[in-house]
């Protein structure tokens, strides 16, 4: 977060459309919410005998809210990856602008690799950090106070049990977080040194040729190349153990809700519909 307060003057030219796009997060978010609610309305109405005229307009403002969100949803990715974009453009023009003005003895003393990751990869991930991160982050804060709340409005009891599997996630993430950024910057060093090595080949072909050192080349890249997979690998099969660990406890938490949630219903302290949008709402938290 350190990080991205120190960009904040990159934002200031786009201020307008990038308030507009949370605030198009926060609207989807809250429409996204609504239509679990209409949908225990629309199950409850037919098994107490709601008249299907009713019941076709419950289905028609469902439809309708979801057409609005999906507009919204289009509206939000428009507009923060257009941001994102746009940052992106100025920080690359901004970079290269402070290289042309620096001394030799600096580009001495940096490896070129170095300088043309910092202009490709790494401000891919900086423009991935200044949109997107900043979207899903508060579509899932946003998302999932909604969700909360009609939750609790259902059953605060059946609440707090289906959230019980829910709690272990920030201590996974957490340090699941830490190692993925271990070895994504493990990745970042190693591609800075590819780009050198190849940035070498390249300007000094000629003599690679005169020395007859083509193989010997070939074969170093091999091995850098063969690392870079190495490392990619390492960092993929991290991503690999924490997205199913996630699936595992939203399956936890559903398995729950069915059991808890089913006897409540039988006990008739809680209706079917209710059930139902517990279960999407707990999907969406």
């Amino acid at each position: 977060m350190k990080a991205l307060w120190e960009l904040r003057r990159y934002y200031r030219p786009y201020r307008g459309r990038f308030a507009s796009g949370l605030a198009l997060v926060i609207l989807s978010s809250g429409l996204a919410g609504v239509i679990p609610w209409l949908l225990r309305a629309a199950i409850d109405g037919m098994r107490g005998g709601m008249a299907a005229e009713r019941i076709q307009l419950i289905a028609g403002v469902m439809v309708a809210i979801a057409l609005v969100s999906g507009a919204a949803r289009y509206g939000m990715r428009d507009l923060m990856n257009g941001v994102s974009r746009r940052i992106e453009y100025d920080l690359r023009n901004t970079l290269f602008r402070h290289l042309a003005s620096l001394d030799a003895s600096y580009f001495a003393s940096m490896r070129t690799g170095d300088i043309m990751a910092r202009l490709t990869n790494d401000l891919g991930a900086v423009r991935m950090a200044v949109g997107p991160a900043i979207m899903y982050l508060i579509n899932t804060i946003a998302g999932g106070a909604f969700a909360l709340v009609f939750m609790v409005r259902i059953d605060p009891w059946l609440t707090l049990v289906a959230l019980l599997p829910v709690a272990l996630l920030p201590i996974i993430m957490a340090k699941g977080g830490t190692a993925i950024h271990h070895r994504f910057e493990a990745v970042q060093e190693h591609f800075s040194t590819m780009t050198t090595r190849a940035q070498e080949n390249i300007s000094g072909a000629r003599i690679v040729r005169a020395y007859r050192q083509e193989e010997p080349e070939i074969a170093r890249w091999s091995d850098m190349n063969e690392e870079y997979l190495h490392r990619n690998m390492r960092l993929v099969r991290l991503w690999g153990l924490l997205n199913p660990g996630f699936a595992l406890l939203a399956g936890l938490g559903a398995v729950i809700v069915l059991g808890y949630g089913g006897r409540l219903v039988l006990q008739g302290e809680i209706t079917v519909g209710s059930l139902v949008a517990f279960g999407f709402y707990l999907g969406m938290l």
